[in-house]
């Protein structure tokens, strides 16, 4: 059978979240650069080789969108946040922080310059992959609701909570105009709020505090939709609705009514949804879905152990009665690392994963992308 020569647009039937596990050389030369036992170009230089390493792993997975594994960072959302201006880092806790936790703080206005280093990063990326066509480069970003976090909301640098998310809204508006302009056509936005809304504890807590949930929701949703109202038409944009799979537990609760009012309302082209095979009907949630492709996170990317490929033939063939098999792909549960400290897979470990979605993408969708 002769492959459709179309281009499709992301996301492809097999995906990925985006992080990957530090090796050891890794972790040693930022240990040895937080100690000052390395310059930063030394360091800078290792990152390089790490990520064109894997870069190259992620091509003999067969995978067509790459990313760089987010090597250069600590923690898949800070790292981001504290170059944006008007956000600063806060020092990190002694005993280290409590779930919930966010370790920045509004210091002013917030905007998105053209000096903050993920463009740098993603410019790497895109260079190191290079002009072959099959292939796309993917930068992944914490979502602007992420920031909507109930540590951050009064933070006295707006004159109310309206302000502050419009604020965000264009401080995001420039950061997807700054990285298409870098060559950017695939970005992936990771966002565990819809997780947060959804716990019936953090409800019980925001209502306590006074804040009305189907408000907050709201303000979500339009504080998304608006970063997104300036997208370039050739440019892909998929939201990760992440449950917070930390050292492979749920960080919330098992709700799911902020989740599917995510998967209803939002302007985004894919919905990247994170599987738990204990409870299958959680399928159920795609009838919300409307336009978007979907993928499906059903490979668990915290146990080694190979899934059983028919079983995750069942549950996409299940997905399909929501929706066309044409729209869905597959993809681990998570990333592989979303912090320093996070690895449970070895990096063989991993690969073997990801060559396992793709084969299995393979068999559920007969041609590959």
């Amino acid at each position: 059978m002769s492959r459709n020569t179309h281009k499709q647009p992301p996301p492809f039937h097999a995906e990925h979240i985006g992080s990957f596990v530090r090796s050891s050389r890794l972790r040693q030369a930022r240990q040895d650069w937080e100690l000052g036992r390395l310059s930063r170009d030394a360091l800078t230089y290792i990152e390089n080789t790490e990520i064109q390493h894997a870069i190259d792993q992620q091509k003999a997975c067969g995978l067509r969108v790459l990313t760089d594994g987010e090597l250069r960072r600590a923690c898949w959302q800070t790292d981001f946040f504290e170059h944006l201006s008007g956000i600063q880092r806060l020092p990190e806790p002694s005993g280290g922080r409590k779930k919930g936790e966010i370790g920045i703080e509004i210091v002013g206005e917030i905007e998105f310059e053209a000096s903050h280093p993920f463009l740098a990063h993603f410019r790497f990326l895109h260079q190191a992959i290079g002009g072959e066509s099959e292939l796309l480069a993917k930068q992944t970003l914490p979502s602007p609701t992420m920031l909507l976090h109930p540590s951050l909301r009064d933070n006295g640098c707006y004159p109310s909570i309206e302000a502050y998310a419009s604020a965000l809204s264009h401080a995001y508006r420039q950061a997807i105009r700054a990285f298409y302009e870098a060559g950017c056509r695939y970005l992936q936005l990771d966002d565990m709020m819809w997780a947060y809304l959804s716990d019936h504890a953090v409800i019980a807590h925001e209502q306590g505090m006074g804040n009305d949930p189907q408000y907050l929701l709201d303000l979500c949703i339009r504080t998304l939709n608006q970063a997104l109202v300036d997208k370039p038409e050739d440019m892909s944009i998929s939201l990760h609705l992440c449950r917070g799979e930390f050292s492979g537990q749920w960080r919330y609760g098992d709700g799911l009514n902020a989740i599917a009012y995510a998967m209803a309302h939002a302007q985004v082209d894919c919905l990247m949804v994170e599987y738990d095979d204990h409870r299958p009907a959680e399928l159920e949630l795609l009838r919300h879905v409307t336009h978007q492709r979907v993928v499906l996170g059903i490979v668990n990317s915290r146990q080694a152990e190979l899934e059983d490929p028919s079983l995750v033939m069942m549950a996409i063939n299940t997905a399909s009665l929501y929706m066309p098999l044409r729209r869905l792909a597959l993809s681990p549960t998570c990333g592989f690392a979303s912090q320093n400290g996070d690895d449970v897979l070895s990096e063989t470990e991993q690969w073997a994963k990801l060559r396992h979605v793709v084969d299995i993408a393979k068999a559920a969708w007969l041609i590959p992308d």
